[in-house]
């Protein structure tokens, strides 16, 4: 699918010529690449949004119309949002010919529902985009997975892929996507309460009777001791 965008090219630039650009509607941008020199650009805010909601995330080939001037291939190179509204306030794009190999992060899109989610397991994505290198006309613009298949226990990897006349910039037996067997929580049992028995306090009361009791034990034997002797 070929995307189009049509921008004008700007002469005013700095802070303050952003803002007022912002004010009206626009975003700053840029393209460059291939050595040639940066052009600055204003691109219309509804009309990007509208084609950022087309592309869904995805990074695809965009022919870019800078005035009535032929079209540039471009990728979106990044974009620069406000830290709390996430408004956007400036945009690269590099400049790309048809005929060269570039590197593209290509987001992956998950199709269907696997198997084992419906045994119990526990889907974990671990790629949600693949590095590619290839020819711009090759790479597409995202990569379709079809997990409908996928069992409890089982993953899926970029070595499962089939894509031709690309490049992967990781490693084959990367993991994309699996199914987890859900982790089972073992129940421990509550400790029985051993009954404490307290220590006996030692009142002045009670010691002043055992002290009571040790004298008269002590006469006792004294008025016996007396008997014995006469």
């Amino acid at each position: 699918m070929d995307y189009t965008l049509k921008v004008e090219e700007r002469t005013e630039q700095g802070k303050s010529a952003s803002q007022k650009m912002r004010h009206g509607g626009n975003i700053p941008a840029v393209i460059y690449g291939h050595g040639d020199q940066a052009i600055h650009l204003s691109v219309n805010e509804k009309e990007f949004l509208k084609l950022l909601d087309i592309i869904k995330g995805r990074n695809p080939i965009i022919n870019l119309t800078i005035g009535d001037k032929p079209s540039t291939k471009a990728i979106i190179k990044s974009m620069q949002r406000a830290a709390v509204t996430k408004k956007l306030l400036s945009i690269d794009f590099q400049k790309i010919h048809a005929d060269e190999k570039i590197i593209m992060n290509v987001p992956v899109v998950l199709k269907g529902t696997a198997i084992g989610i419906k045994e119990g397991g526990i889907l974990d994505q671990t790629l949600r985009s693949i590095p590619i290198r290839g020819r711009i006309d090759k790479i597409p613009d995202h990569i379709e997975v079809d997990i409908s298949e996928l069992k409890l226990g089982h993953t899926i990897h970029i070595a499962d892929l089939k894509l031709t006349d690309i490049e992967f910039m990781v490693p084959i037996d990367s993991s994309i996507v699996s199914v987890l067997a859900p982790k089972k929580v073992v129940e421990v049992a509550a400790p029985v309460a051993e009954e404490i028995t307290e220590p006996e306090v030692i009142t002045e009361k009670k010691r002043e009777e055992g002290e009571s009791e040790s004298e008269a034990g002590g006469k006792k034997k004294s008025a016996g001791e007396a008997e014995a002797k006469k």
